[in-house]
């Protein structure tokens, strides 16, 4: 179950290790490397969680930004990616909770079915599945901010349930039961939607 399907490819352990050690001695350049390798990963974990570009990338940036300034106390040998979306997520959050509004998440990369949504031959099919689509995500949106964190986090990104565990400091017991109610209650929702049985 814990697959890295659709998982962009990360840096060598050993090879973050170093760069992780190098920036944490000050350099800048190490640093940028990391940034480059996990920054399309972080961008769409921001984008899933505010559902706007401006904000996904305003996040990232600032993701960064405090990653660079807590690296020091980072552990070398510990993988750099759960931090990262920890700090990613809680920064979406915090914008959620001065905003007081519940976060619009992109529904789309959390279907796990593996097909991909887009035009048919068919019109009419896609006019179907864009139905669909739009009640799957008024669905999502009802979802609790932690039900549709996992989801993200797992569905949109194939973090395993021990990086995700790690990325919101949670047992992994919690996340398997915030994953197993949050599908749970999506499809319970889209059912109550669509008149099809759940």
């Amino acid at each position: 179950m814990d697959s890295d399907r659709g998982r962009t490819p990360f840096m060598d352990p050993g090879e973050e290790a170093a760069r992780i050690h190098e920036a944490q001695q000050g350099s800048q350049s190490a640093f940028a490397e990391i940034v480059r390798c996990y920054q399309r990963s972080i961008v769409r974990i921001t984008w899933g969680l505010t559902r706007n570009a401006a904000d996904a990338d305003d996040l990232a940036q600032e993701t960064f930004v405090r990653a660079w300034q807590a690296i020091r106390s980072f552990r070398v040998g510990e993988p750099i990616h759960p931090w990262l979306a920890r700090i990613a997520v809680n920064l979406a959050y915090s914008l959620h909770r001065r905003r007081k509004r519940r976060p619009e998440t992109s529904i789309e990369p959390l279907i796990e079915s593996g097909h991909q949504w887009g035009l048919d031959d068919d019109p009419a099919d896609h006019a179907a599945k864009s139905e669909r689509d739009e009640l799957l995500e008024q669905a999502f949106a009802e979802l609790r901010p932690e039900h549709q964190t996992v989801l993200v986090l797992r569905a949109g990104e194939g973090l395993s349930y021990d990086e995700i565990a790690k990325a919101l400091r949670v047992p992994v017991g919690t996340v398997m039961s915030r994953l197993s109610r949050a599908r749970a209650e999506l499809k319970e929702r889209l059912a109550a939607r669509t008149g099809e049985p759940s």
